[in-house]
This record gives structure tokens, C-alpha cells and sequence, in this order.
């Protein structure tokens, strides 16, 4: 599919990151430059620039004389992501969570589209509500380094790594936002920040039980 023209970059890695998660790109996969250009009808410039990204993103890799390849996300890749997101957003709640009372329609809309998406099994879509419920959130402690870091861990990426790897109740895990929305919607932002701690850990806890089988999840 010839990438479309809005942020060309952006497009690219998409593109690419899609392949990864179907499997059409598999680990251990070499992804050359020129390639990938030809593939995508693109220069390889953006193509070069997207895979920097998900290099940093940990979902490539790139050796001297080797090229860039796929690389494995492990179980323990997720627990690590997520026991950080536990410390983010809990400190994103306790500061800046008393601005949603009275102001948590945007929130609520996000959740109530995650439930719909998680009742009828798309997973797509649960993601696409579910990552912007969690940014709005952390958007409101008004710190840009925060936002970076809580960015730069790809939950987009991961998640939906999750999703895909395990069998679960989607339903289950989309209601625990409702106490979380509640509570910002009071300006309680500390209950929310012990809600979405909890949230995060119970995620990494999910994913530590995968150790013992000590198999990586195909990125």
C-alpha cells in the first residue's frame, strides 16, 4: 500500500510497525532501507528516520556491518515498561488530576468508547481510546519532560503487544478505568493515582506470569 502524504514519517512507521505486529516482518528479519522505500513507494529518508524511532523504541535493532533487524519483545520488556508507566501516571494524577472535576467529559467519552470497543472484541479500537484516556491524564500535570518520557515508552507498541499475546477478559480490563474516571472526576487525584498504579502493576503482574515459560513475544 503506497504510503499516504501527511506527516511522511509518521506514516512510514506505522507502516512498518504494522508489518512487525501481523508478522510479516518477523524476528530476526533484516529490514533494508531501500527496500522498504520501494515497498512503501517512498524515499528512503522517512524510512530511515521511522526506523531510528523504532530503534529507540526498542522494537528494532541495528548492528555495525548488520544492518537493521527485528528484534524479540520479552515478557520482561513489558513488566519493565509498565512498572514505569505505574510511577508516571500516578504522579501525573496526584498533580494535575483536580483539574477534571467538573471537566471530565473527554475522558468519560474515551472510556465509554474503550468499553464498547472491549464488549465487541477490537482490539484496534480498545487501544485507540484506551492510550488517549492514559495521555489526557498525564498531559495535565502540565510537564512536558513527563509527557516525553511517558511518549518515549511506546504504549501504543506494547499494548498492543499485550493484547495480541494473551487470552484475557477485555470487558474486565476496560472497567477498571471506571473508578479511575470517577475519581478524577471528583478531583480526588490522589485515589487516582493509587487507581492507576494499581492499574499499570496489574498489567506488569500479568505479563511476569509469562516468565515461566520463558518465551518472547513476537514483535
Amino acid at each position: 500500500m503506497p504510503v499516504q502524504r501527511r506527516s511522511l514519517k509518521d506514516q512510514v512507521k506505522q507502516q512498518i510497525l504494522e508489518r512487525i505486529l501481523k508478522g510479516r516482518y518477523a524476528p530476526g528479519q533484516r529490514l533494508r532501507e531501500v527496500a522498504l522505500a520501494n515497498e512503501l513507494n517512498t524515499s528512503p529518508i522517512p524510512v530511515r528516520e521511522a526506523l531510528r524511532e523504532l530503534e529507540s523504541l526498542r522494537i528494532v535493532e541495528s548492528e555495525a556491518y548488520k544492518g537493521v533487524r527485528v528484534r524479540q519483545v520479552t515478557p520482561n520488556d513489558l513488566v519493565e515498561a509498565y512498572e514505569l508507566r505505574a510511577v508516571l501516571e500516578s504522579y501525573a494524577a496526584e498533580k494535575g488530576g483536580r483539574s477534571f472535576k467538573g471537566n471530565g467529559q473527554a475522558l468519560r467519552k474515551r472510556y465509554l468508547a474503550m468499553l464498547a470497543a472491549a464488549r465487541s472484541g477490537d482490539i484496534e479500537a480498545y487501544v485507540q481510546h484506551d492510550l488517549p484516556f492514559h495521555r489526557l491524564v498525564v498531559e495535565a500535570a502540565q510537564n512536558a519532560f513527563l509527557l516525553r518520557a511517558w511518549d518515549g515508552l511506546g504504549f501504543e507498541i506494547r499494548t498492543r503487544i499485550f493484547l495480541a499475546s494473551k487470552e484475557f477478559d477485555m470487558v474486565q480490563m476496560a472497567q477498571v478505568h471506571e473508578p479511575i474516571l470517577e475519581a478524577l472526576e471528583r478531583g480526588d487525584g490522589k485515589r487516582a493515582a493509587q487507581l492507576l498504579r494499581e492499574h499499570s502493576l496489574g498489567f506488569a503482574a500479568q505479563v511476569g506470569a509469562t516468565r515461566q515459560k520463558s518465551a518472547p513475544y513476537p514483535a
